[in-house]
């Protein structure tokens, strides 16, 4: 009987155990790149919208980088990882390559310069949630918000040229032109700035560390104001820095959208395709519009465009 008992208790135990054991609560394993305010929003309307969807918040594991590194067991045991953040990225992509990955705050060219430096075998495995605005929408936004502008100018460096044809398409779509310079070892950022406000009506920024920049960015945004094109940018930053625009999405916005892409896997177990943000945010900078004679009405933009996208979307 005594023996009876402590078999009893030894299963129970082990039970308990089992339900406590972490690997049992990771079919998602979500790792951000650092504890900052940005990756923690990013991370809640994450486990916000995906519960929401009817993912069992226990089947949800959210770990800092630091300790995915530490080689806690719900990353290797988990059915699908998401990495917040391209540090995050870097170490998932080489470390779990057999498992399914889901990238998001991560731009276009550095999800793409990762995944293709990692030497990852199935890249069919991984997708992601791109942080930059697809450009059909940007253009959309300076034609709601100046509607005279036709020529765009552009500032490309070695890695955001590759997305020349994306842009060429939606401008030919919208009947807008592009001046463009493209900054390289033979032509330096002045020089290229120079080709790209020629004839331009408005700056768009396209996001790329060779051009883009804490030690560049004053220099473009002042050149572009002396030459009395507005810029828009990429980040309520630059905004605040001085362009007129700035189209984006914020942390909590691509966690909700991450949270319906995870849902949707665990569904099927399958990946969806590359995603540019369905939600968006837009930010001004009254000063230089008042400055450029420009009327900005935010809420209205942002109202319009919603409108016309939801249009587009209709058979």
């Amino acid at each position: 009987m005594a023996a009876l008992r402590l078999c009893l208790c030894a299963l129970v135990l082990a039970g308990l155990l089992g339900l406590l054991s972490p690997a049992w609560a990771a079919q998602v394993c979500v790792v951000s790149s650092d504890k900052g305010a940005a990756f923690q929003e990013a991370a809640d309307s994450f486990l916000q919208e995906a519960v929401r969807l009817g993912v069992a918040r226990q089947d949800i594991a959210v770990l800092s980088l630091a300790e995915y590194l530490d080689g806690d067991p719900r990353a290797a045991d988990s059915r699908l990882l998401v990495s917040l953040g391209t540090d995050a990225l870097r170490q998932l992509v080489v470390h779990n390559p057999k498992q399914a990955l889901l990238a998001g705050l991560i731009p276009r060219i550095a999800f793409e310069r990762v995944v293709q430096e990692s030497g990852r075998k199935s890249p069919a495995n991984v997708a992601a949630l791109y942080l930059d605005q697809p450009f059909g929408r940007q253009l959309d936004a300076l034609h709601l918000a100046l509607p005279t502008v036709r020529h765009i100018g552009v500032l490309w460096g070695p890695e955001s040229v590759i997305q020349q044809p994306l842009l060429v398409a939606a401008l030919q779509s919208r009947a807008m032109d592009l001046s463009e310079g493209q900054v390289s070892d033979k032509l330096p950022l002045i020089a290229a700035l120079r080709s790209a406000l020629h004839d331009a009506d408005v700056l768009l920024a396209v996001a790329d560390g060779a051009v883009f920049n804490p030690s560049t960015v004053s220099n473009i945004l002042l050149a572009s104001y002396h030459a009395k094109t507005p810029v828009m940018g990429f980040s309520p930053a630059y905004v605040k820095a001085g362009a007129l625009l700035s189209v984006h999405s914020t942390a909590a916005q691509a966690g909700v959208q991450l949270g319906a892409m995870t849902s949707r896997f665990l569904q099927t177990n399958s990946l969806p395709g590359n995603q540019y943000p369905l939600d968006f945010s837009i930010s001004g900078n009254d000063y230089v519009a008042h400055s450029l004679g420009i009327s900005l009405d935010l809420q209205a933009l942002s109202e319009h465009l919603r409108k016309l996208e939801k249009q587009e979307k209709r058979p």
